[in-house]
């Protein structure tokens, strides 16, 4: 027997399995990645907790691919729309947004941190990720972060 394989087995009778059991518990949860809202105001840190992902759709025409997400809390409705150029990587092409918010019609320019795009060969593709939304000058004021959502229906 090799001496690492010793000194594991060792430690392992030494320190008992239920201590290794909480100890691979806690590595997996400190690898888990961070969950981000999906609605976040960058500049007034409004609590926007309360936003759910209402519905996604889109369309793919070869290598462009149009998409609307729509967010909301019950109150107002956050509507954003893409559009991609579909390649290695998929860029957002263009975007814009629209929020009636406390009697206020808000609006602007998107821009992409990130973006994951699957497929939609044969099948409806998928589309996620964080995306800034901008006011008319081109600061940022909200962040909507998008899970990996196939688009089933069709815009």
């Amino acid at each position: 027997m090799c001496r690492s394989r010793r000194v594991i087995y060792n430690l392992s009778t030494l320190i008992g399995k239920p201590i290794l059991l909480y100890l691979a518990a806690i590595l997996l949860v400190a690898c888990g990645g961070t969950k981000h809202t999906p609605v976040e105001d960058l500049t007034h840190h409004d609590d926007l907790s309360l936003f759910k992902l209402q519905s996604a759709r889109g369309t793919r025409d070869g290598d462009r691919l149009r998409t609307q997400v729509m967010f909301s809390d019950s109150s107002s409705i956050l509507t954003v729309d893409m559009r991609f150029a579909v390649g290695s990587p998929t860029t957002l092409e263009s975007g814009t947004w629209r929020w009636n918010r406390n009697s206020q019609l808000l609006n602007g320019t998107v821009t992409a941190r990130s973006i994951t795009f699957l497929g939609g060969q044969d099948g409806p593709p998928s589309i996620g990720g964080a995306f800034d939304l901008l006011d008319p000058g081109g600061a940022p004021l909200y962040r909507v972060n998008v899970p990996l959502t196939e688009l089933k229906v069709r815009l």
